[in-house]
Order: structure tokens, then sequence, then C-alpha cells
């Protein structure tokens, strides 16, 4: 009987340095291949009788793959270079770190609670948008933070080295199945993205975002890039936008995106903006300064790596410590979720794009 294919459903859109992950692994074909070979080095004639593609198609595709470094070869034999986090492990590692989301969102009601008051009194623009906007800031922030000291400086899992590729990029491929054939990543990856006008860089953008909530205008198109690159975000005084450097269209771009407001004939800005030391400032007023809590982080750090060795094959150890450093952060986006639920941030309004984690900095970079 002729073996009937299955869609493999990866989200090949991420990665950790700058690789073009989609590049090699759009195709159905690529995907098969690397998903043949991934669990141990397989002939061109093994691969086919796997997956069911005709050798030809296989050989065509492999110097492709080989030159992206999605396969390397090993004698006659081909195997996959990278992690694929498959949904299966993804529900593994998710039940590993249920317990802890609570145990921080207790945290954060406590801090949150505590600094409350305290906002007002500090001169940024923003300050009176309310603990359950801006805590959307300081949740990825602090966390952002804590996650990266307690893995690199008291566990020494340093994420390794980001290889030079064939092609001319660096770092490791980022693969997730997903579980239909859009392929939007999972609903918890959080990221930051930073705006930035290389010619100008003060001010920077920066957008903390979570998959569940984010909006691809926000930062790309006519976003926070656009607002640096025709610099509406050097053009702000008092936090008006100054209507000479904006226009009529990016102005409405900017409405839709939910990143200025128009009050009294005025276009002002609808995120916090921070000068250097006021960001300093806002953010002091956060303790987060636990032992218990780098404690409770390590050892669950600690049972996130030891159950991607699990389920990684062997030849693909070594690229554990950058997967894992993708994974951690999607604590945030679970953390927020139960502060949501707990009624301490602001429901996202789906009417418009949430732009609660935006804020811009004038100054020099906050290393987010």
């Amino acid at each position: 009987m002729d073996k009937v294919f299955q869609r493999i459903n990866w989200n090949t859109m991420v990665c950790n340095g700058h690789a073009n992950t989609h590049q090699y692994l759009s195709s159905q074909i690529a995907r098969a291949i690397c998903l043949a070979a991934y669990e141990k080095p397989l002939t061109v004639e093994e691969i086919s009788m796997s997956t069911g593609v005709p050798t030809m198609y296989i050989e065509d595709e492999i110097p492709r793959l080989e030159y992206g470094d999605a396969i390397c070869k090993i004698g006659n034999k081909y195997v996959t270079n990278f992690i694929i986090f498959r949904l299966k492990d993804r529900k593994q590692t998710e039940d590993v770190s249920a317990s802890i989301v609570n145990m921080l969102a207790d945290k954060f009601a406590v801090i949150l609670r505590e600094a409350e008051n305290k906002i007002s009194a500090l001169d940024f623009y923003g300050n009176d948008f309310g603990i359950g906007r801006l805590g959307y800031i300081i949740v990825p922030y602090l966390l952002r933070r804590k996650i990266r000291n307690v893995k690199n400086n008291h566990l020494k899992l340093e994420n390794g080295p980001y290889p030079p590729r064939k092609d001319g990029g660096y770092g490791w491929f980022i693969v997730e199945e997903t579980v239909d054939e859009t392929e939007n990543c999972a609903e918890y990856n959080s990221g930051c993205n930073v705006a930035v006008d290389e010619n100008n860089p003060s001010p920077q953008i920066y957008y903390y975002w979570i998959s569940k909530y984010f909006d691809y205008n926000v930062y790309h198109n006519n976003g926070t890039r656009w607002m640096c690159k025709t610099g509406v975000a050097q053009n702000i005084e008092n936090r008006m936008i100054s209507k000479d450097a904006l226009t009529d269209e990016d102005a409405a771009h900017f409405l839709e995106n939910n990143l200025i407001k128009l009050t009294d004939g005025d276009y002002y800005l609808n995120i916090p903006y921070f000068t250097e030391e006021q960001f300093a400032k806002f953010v002091s007023l956060f303790d987060m300064t636990d032992e218990k809590i780098n404690d409770l982080l390590a050892e669950w750090i600690m049972a996130v790596r030891k159950n991607f060795e699990s389920f990684v094959p062997k030849h693909l150890h070594d690229q554990i410590n950058q997967w894992v450093n993708c994974y951690l952060y999607q604590i945030i986006g679970y953390v927020t979720d139960e502060l949501i639920r707990r009624g301490l941030l602001d429901k996202p309004d789906f009417e418009k794009p949430l732009t609660n984690g935006v804020f811009c900095v004038e100054g020099k970079s906050i290393n987010p």
C-alpha cells in the first residue's frame, strides 16, 4: 500500500540570531525529509521509505537543505540539524511549568499593588495610565531580567555560540509544530521588538508582545518602526506630536494602530514616554529582589532543561540551551494572562490593537 502523506504544520518564521529558517523549510518535501531524519541519520532510500516521497525529489532537495544547515551529511546518511519542538513536547514542558505561574502571579500581585500609588508622583508621560496598563511593561521587563540573570549567572547555562552559517547568517533554527495549517506560533510566545532610527538612535520604541495579543501592524508597516523612520518619534513636545511631522495618512494609520490619540484636535502619544532617568525611577518602584523567587526560578529552569533533554535527540543537545532560552520567556505570557484573569492587568479590548506593552524611551537603550 502506498504511504499516505500527512501535511506537516510548522512555524518556521522565528530564529535566535540571523537565519532565514522559512527559506529552507517552507516546502512540505523539505519538512518531510527533516522530520524523517530527526531522530537518527538515514540514507536517501530510508528517507523515501519513511516519507513516501520518491528518491528523485529527495535528492533534488537535499543540496539546498545542506546549504542552509538544516541537515548534515554523515557518511552516506543525512540527519536533521535543528530541534523540532513538537506539540507533545510542548505539552510535556507546560506540565513542568504549570506550578510556577501562580507563584509568580502572587509575587506580581504584591509588587504591582505596592507601587500603584507611587507612580503618579513621577513625571513621565503616562504616569496616569494606571497600573492595569503599565503592568504590561513591568511584568516582561522584570521577568526577562530575572530569568536572564538566574540562567546565565547563577546556573551558568549560557546560550552557547551562534554559529556562522554557510549562507552568511548565524544562529540556530527555531521550529515549532503548530496545531493547524495557519502555522501561527504558540499563543504564549513572548518577545520584545525595538524600533529605532539608525541615524538618530534616540528615542527607541519598545514593544513587549505576547503572541496571543500580537498585532503585526503595531511594529511593522505603519507602526512603531514607521514612527521612528519618518521622524515622528523625534518630533514630540510635551507628548504632543508636531503636525508638521505627521501627514494625514500617517495619522490615520497610527490612530488605527492605537499608538496615538486625538484630543481636542491635537495628536498625542497613546503610549508612555520616558527619559532614560524617568524609566530608571519607574522600574525602581517594583522590587523583585527575592531569594525565594531566585530559587524558584532556578529550580524551574533546570526542570525545563532536563525535560528538553528527555525529548531532544542526542546529536542536538548542544542546541538545548538556545531553545530553553526561547521557551523560558513564554512564562511571561502565562503570568500576564493569570494577572488579567485576577483583574490586576487591564483586559484587552479586541476592538483595537493591544499597545499596553509599547513604550518610548529617550536616551540609551534599556536592554529589554
